[in-house]
């Protein structure tokens, strides 16, 4: 788009659509327009404009426009889809022009390092998870820590990247409650393999995959600055939270706001048990190589009979408890949970009992009186 084309879409409305159809981005040689022209576009109340002045202000680091990106941010309300009992509706093209622009607008703010109120960001985490976690990891900790504490224990109503990132904020500087919460939302899954008596260890193993999403090229608009968290160092993004769980982001600049960059980046970025742990051996100030016991584990058991076999299956199911609450009594120790909270905060025991008998072999009733917070699955394989 021609610098005198914008200059029109500013002047009238008129002028602005007639102009906006046939908008291009502008060339490198084209001028920045003037501070009161990106000002008349962020208070035009057109996405498109929006974005382009949002845009537009990253060239300039003009601190007099950040009221005019500020504004817009507190304006922001969660995007609200038509949901039936079976689907939700996809995005309107009015709402997906409105969360372009508001895109453009937090990439201009986190390029700019500019603070945003804790309310905006609370508004904004539904549909911005990723940008919301940048701008709450640059918070001071008493500003992000309540704000943290909400979205780490929400994440249906955000994202989980954004839950990722408030839990590594939050062990930084842990508020009372957390490691409680913490330690028992761990769910550490027990592989108990049944065979026969000298029957080899089996194998067993895993695989996952993911797609990439492709996004069509779009006229009339700025590219649009979307940023994608990593739990890895990589050659062009950036650190965002450091410790034990250090996440970092990388920026691309997009035809439009798709959320996660790929799929090694935030739609892989989650909250996992192991990174629980880790933060939990933060805390303590130990590393996560010495903790006494893992999130996933497995074991076999030789089966004789039923009375031998639930023995075994017990001591083995008493001993992982017993790491556990070794934990959590360093926690407590710590002043990070309180003596009372330690039998509570037991992580959640689940037994995979993987028959590997063959057939012919007779079922295996669950374990009589099973410890709280142990849970039981069975499968013949």
């Amino acid at each position: 788009m021609t610098l005198y084309c914008r200059l029109l879409c500013v002047g009238w409305a008129v002028a602005a659509l007639a102009c906006g159809s046939h908008a291009q981005k502008p060339a490198n040689s084209d001028p920045i327009p003037t501070e009161n022209i990106l000002k008349t576009w962020l208070s035009s109340g057109d996405p498109r404009l929006e974005a382009w002045g949002a845009h537009d202000a990253v060239a300039t680091h003009d601190q007099n426009l950040t009221p005019y990106l500020l504004s817009l941010v507190s304006k922001w309300q969660p995007l609200v889809r038509t949901c039936t009992v079976s689907r939700c509706s996809d995005l309107s093209p009015e709402q997906m022009d409105e969360r372009d622009a508001m895109a453009a607008v937090l990439d201009t703010l986190i390029q700019m390092n500019v603070s945003v109120p804790a309310d905006d960001l609370r508004n904004l985490a539904p549909d911005f998870g990723d940008y919301v976690a940048i701008l709450l990891a640059r918070q001071p900790s008493e500003e992000s820590g309540p704000l943290s504490f909400d979205f780490y224990r929400s994440p249906a109503q955000t994202s989980n990247a954004l839950q990722y990132v408030s839990a590594t904020l939050l062990a930084l500087h842990p508020p009372p409650g957390f490691a409680a919460n913490l330690l028992s939302s761990i769910k550490v899954y027990a592989a108990v393999l049944v065979v026969n008596p000298g029957a080899e260890q089996p194998q067993t193993g895993s695989a996952t995959s993911c797609g990439a999403y492709i996004v069509q090229p779009r006229e009339g608009w700025p590219g649009i600055g979307t940023y994608g968290l990593s739990r890895h160092k990589g050659g062009s993004n950036f650190n965002v939270v450091g410790g034990a769980v250090p996440v970092y982001a990388t920026r691309q600049e997009l035809p439009r706001y798709t959320g996660s960059v790929d799929c090694l980046m935030s739609s892989n970025v989650y909250l996992s048990p192991s990174d629980r742990l880790q933060l939990i051996a933060e805390m303590l100030g130990v590393s996560p190589e010495a903790m006494p016991w893992e999130t996933g584990t497995e074991t076999k058991i030789e089966f004789k009979s039923l009375i031998q076999f639930d023995a075994e299956l017990l001591d083995f199911v008493n001993e992982q408890q017993q790491k556990y609450r070794e934990t959590a009594s360093a926690l407590a120790d710590h002043g990070l949970l309180l003596p009372s909270e330690v039998e509570a905060s037991l992580p959640e025991l689940n037994l995979e009992i993987q028959d590997m008998r063959g057939v012919g072999a007779k079922f295996i009733p669950e374990l009589p009186n099973l410890p709280p917070r142990v849970d039981w699955s069975y499968s013949y394989q």
